[in-house]
């Protein structure tokens, strides 16, 4: 008995002492509008032996894994639907659909095309020349990129193309969608807002009739008035029928669900940054009427490579597009790839005020990359702006080591952290990039020393900064006190007051939240954590 209180008494001194060195540290995120005017509190009793485990285990690459894989990380709100698919995947289906491979390349050939003969090959003989298979693998994705000293930001880009004809379909949406939720489930991560483009090709010829003169007001009109709001219909409808199809292929309701039927599923409406002016805003007013139409469209965004030529000489006018429509419909939400730049991929100017711009003039509520914080003009400044209004940035680091070959200490990770503003990992494009955003915690612990408190703080900010509708379940991003009709209540308890569950029932934002702080009850309840723990 004497020994077992020695080691009661050791393991709470132990505690104690974890929950004394993250007492000090700076949260990763902070309320808008808000100054920090306290330390965050202590380590709750739950909380303190995850984290002792933690700082007793973080050398343990196997054993961190295993713990970042089984961590609840909220939502993954920063993923391209095409890219996260993994090259596996598409081989798959290619084989299923009937298309060809071209060994030159290599490349797909469709299926209407594949009776030429000569040196085709089937997709589904691939199995059977494992050589071309692996090279199709590799041309899909960054495999294997040696990207050290050098960039993988063309390998990068180009993969899309390869894989785009089975990507583009809209047969295989549902599928694409279940591979991906059913990946984010088997990490506990249950929300997911992915990047995808509907009607492209239509509002893009849509633009090119209607032409841009200047002037956003008149040209919106004349696009409404040429039929982009039947395309909004459509684009609806899409969106209805890929719901109900996945819903079939995940099997949801029956006896076989798959994971991915647990995850939240939203969408983000894409805009090609590297089309011609009449093309961009042509996107951008489908893309803020689809998502005023659609529940299912909770914002949109601008992709493709910031470095192109076009996108370079046309930012500060897209910005200009954005605050317009913006002001005309102000509930859209707006998360725009910004930064996402290094010195040497474009001239120094370049790096000056993109992400300014995206904040100040466009009005992005998140920033996705934000790599060249610290080349813009009064870093500090911008920082503090972006503290200030709660603007999240989406930090991706393995796509941002493959593109931009900024890794590390190179990377204003911990400067945005330092400076308050609000932080959450995403994948990107975890199936180019091979990865998943278990291993985007991972890296994250390993390269800037994490504790679980920061680990909580980013899992929670991808569900408070989310596009999800309704109120948050909490009274600010500090994250200390629930809104007063759930903050009686235990997220970990059996049952839940009346109060709560009404508020629950009609906040969306909330209803997610509170299943992070049920998964983390859980989590923090296994019993890895509750015996003693061994350095």
């Amino acid at each position: 008995m004497v020994m077992l209180q020695r080691v009661c008494a050791q393991r709470q001194r132990s505690i104690a002492a974890v929950a004394g060195l993250l007492l000090g540290l700076q949260s990763l995120g902070c309320p808008p509008a808000r100054a920090h005017t306290s330390n965050p509190p202590a380590l709750t009793a739950s909380e303190a032996p995850v984290a002792l485990w933690l700082e007793q285990n973080r050398h343990r690459p196997p054993a961190l894994q295993a713990f970042v894989q089984r961590l609840p990380k909220g939502g993954d709100i920063h993923s391209h639907l095409s890219g996260a698919v993994y090259a596996e995947h598409y081989l798959a289906w290619a084989a299923q659909d009937g298309y060809c491979v071209d060994p030159v390349g290599p490349a797909l050939v469709p299926p209407s095309c594949c009776q030429r003969g000569g040196r085709l090959v089937p997709a589904a003989q691939l199995m059977e020349q494992p050589a071309l298979y692996q090279q199709l693998v590799d041309r899909w994705s960054t495999r294997n990129l040696a990207f050290a000293g050098r960039s993988g930001h063309d390998q990068f880009f180009q993969a899309f193309a390869g894989f785009n004809p089975i990507a583009s379909s809209p047969s295989r949406q549902d599928d694409m969608v279940a591979a991906v939720a059913n990946c984010a489930a088997a990490q506990h991560v249950f929300y997911l807002e992915l990047m995808l483009t509907l009607k492209g090709r239509e509002v893009r010829e849509l633009g090119q009739q209607v032409g841009w003169s200047g002037d956003g007001a008149q040209t919106r009109q004349q696009l409404l008035d040429r039929g982009l709001l039947q395309l909004v219909q459509q684009g609806e409808q899409e969106l209805q029928a890929l719901q109900r199809e996945l819903a079939k292929t995940l099997g949801c309701g029956t006896a076989n669900a798959q994971p991915g039927c647990a995850v939240t599923v939203r969408f983000l409406q894409q805009t090609t940054r590297t089309a011609p002016p009449q093309e961009v805003f042509a996107q951008l007013v489908y893309a803020f009427e689809l998502a005023r139409a659609s529940r299912a469209v909770v914002g949109l965004n601008l992709v493709a490579p910031e470095d192109n030529p076009v996108a370079l000489r046309d930012y500060t006018l897209q910005m200009r597009m954005l605050q317009g429509l913006k002001r005309l419909h102000p509930e859209v939400k707006v998360a725009l790839h910004a930064g996402e730049l290094t010195l040497g991929l474009v001239p120094p100017e370049r790096l000056r005020d993109h992400i300014r711009q995206a904040v100040e003039i466009a009005g992005a509520q998140r920033i996705g990359h934000g790599v060249a914080v610290m080349h813009e003009q009064q870093p500090d400044a911008l920082l503090e702006l972006m503290r200030r209004r709660g603007v999240l940035v989406e930090i991706c680091l393995t796509s941002n080591a493959v593109i931009l070959n900024v890794v590390g200490p190179d990377h204003p990770f911990l400067e945005y952290k330092r400076a308050g503003v609000p932080l959450t990992l995403a994948s990107d494009d975890e199936g180019i990039s091979r990865i998943d955003l278990s291993h985007e915690y991972r890296l994250a612990i390993q390269r800037y020393g994490l504790h679980y408190r920061d680990l909580k703080q980013l899992a929670r900010n991808s569900l408070e900064y989310s596009f999800l509708p309704g109120q948050s379940l909490w009274d600010s991003p500090r994250y200390t006190r629930m809104q007063p009709s759930c903050r009686a209540d235990q997220a970990g308890a059996a049952t839940r007051s009346a109060g709560c569950s009404n508020f629950l029932r009609r906040n969306e934002r909330a209803r997610a939240q509170w299943t992070l702080e049920q998964e983390f009850a859980r989590f923090e309840a296994l019993p890895a954590f509750q015996a003693r723990t061994k350095a």
